[in-house]
């Protein structure tokens, strides 16, 4: 079998690694960024607007400024969950409020969040967790009652729906990522967008005063897809997983998390605008959305036997297992590098305290994270592979 991997640029396809090749060589061709923002907008549709930013934190973070939250304000967010959601909060010197997720699922209870409002609560962040929109209509219904602005993280969401509607227009505002693990991926890239034309106009302004990231941080992403590309199918021999075990080592290529996010701190390359460079990638993607997420949905169907959630693009084919780890390591003797999203309930924090979560806090969160497997989804993954991961799953679980 080719190898299986669900981390290291899924979405990588050969015209994605000619792009980089031929951007690094001749740098940028056309209006990569207006691109994204005028390929969101037709998207979404209903006069909504959108803004780009280098990452999906640094969207989140225009947004919570835009809105004016800052020192003594609350933003309510679900526990389980990656760090980057609490840390764009904490750099405006606003606090996280972690919230529980439903008994079955893994996105934000509405039960639980009411409990945790107070005088101090200002927002309320939604995540669509692996693909799968959260409970809106219950979510929105609290927001309302108790005047808060509900703002959907839509990470890894993007062509998902909820009871027919895209996920992004239900909030005040929403962000997108088009990480190097994300629905889409420029390996970095965030996307902010509203229909509330006030809201609109001040992340626009916010947008237009960050710096743009250095040219070795952009040549840094640009390499990403060529060094992965070239190493990815001798990965299961060990010179792929060498290779790009020293590519990251060695800083040549980046990481989905920085070290000083881990320990809740703030790095120098965010907030940031989006790079023309880097966003020439992100527009050939998106171009590709509906055929990726087609994609997840079929081999999602083999996983599931046909069981399929209406609206679920299936980021990643997600379930709950106290063999977890087990099932991880004999995945990997096999060649398969499974997901453990999350295998904390913020990942990947060095220390909870520092992201200022409570351990006790969310008892359901804490039950789940490190019990999750995530099957892969991604387009280079076929059926027929799917089909054998299928099987051994299956039997690793009896």
């Amino acid at each position: 079998m080719r190898p299986v991997y669900i981390g290291l640029s899924p979405n990588l396809e050969f015209d994605d690694v000619i792009l980089a090749i031929r951007t690094l060589m001749l740098g940028a061709e056309g209006h990569g960024r207006d691109n994204v923002e005028k390929w969101f907008e037709n998207y979404l549709g209903d006069g909504h607007g959108a803004v780009t930013f280098n990452s999906g934190r640094s969207a989140e973070w225009a947004i919570l400024k835009a809105l004016g939250i800052g020192a003594g304000d609350e933003v309510l967010i679900q526990a389980f969950t990656c760090v980057a959601v609490p840390n764009s909060i904490r750099w405006l010197g606003a606090t996280p409020v972690y919230v529980d997720v439903e008994e079955r699922g893994f996105n934000m209870n509405a039960i639980d969040l009411e409990k945790r409002i107070t005088e101090k609560s200002r927002a309320v962040i939604v995540q669509h967790t692996f693909g799968k929109s959260a409970d809106l209509e219950a979510i929105g219904r609290v927001c309302r009652k108790h005047k808060l602005v509900m703002i959907e993280d839509c990470a890894h969401a993007l062509g998902a729906t909820y009871k027919g509607q895209k996920v992004g227009t239900f909030g005040a505002a929403a962000f997108f990522s088009l990480g190097l693990d994300k629905v889409v991926s420029s390996v970095f890239g965030g996307v902010a967008v509203s229909r509330d034309k006030t809201l609109l106009k001040k992340i626009r302004g916010i947008e237009k005063e960050l710096p743009e990231n250095n040219r070795g941080w952009i040549i840094q992403q640009l390499l990403h897809p060529i060094i992965t590309g070239v190493m990815m199918p001798t990965y299961n021999l060990g010179i792929g997983k060498l290779g790009l075990w020293l590519a990251m080592s060695l800083g040549i290529i980046s990481k989905a998390v920085y070290p000083e996010e881990r320990m809740g701190e703030k790095p120098d390359v965010f907030p940031a605008r989006y790079a023309n460079e880097i966003a020439v990638l992100g527009f050939n993607q998106l171009k590709k959305l509906e055929r990726f997420n087609q994609h997840r949905r079929d081999i999602a169907n083999i996983y599931g036997d046909g069981h399929l959630e209406k609206g679920n693009i299936y980021l990643k084919f997600s379930f709950i297992s106290d063999k977890a780890d087990e099932i991880l390591k004999l995945a990997k003797q096999k060649g398969w590098i499974l997901g453990n999203w999350y295998d904390k309930v913020v990942t990947p924090a060095a220390n909870l305290e520092a992201v200022g979560y409570i351990t006790g806090s969310c008892p359901r969160a804490e039950k789940i994270a490190g019990k999750v497997i995530n099957l892969p989804t991604y387009i280079g993954l076929d059926l027929d592979q799917a089909k054998q991961i299928r099987e051994g799953v299956r039997e690793w679980l009896k």
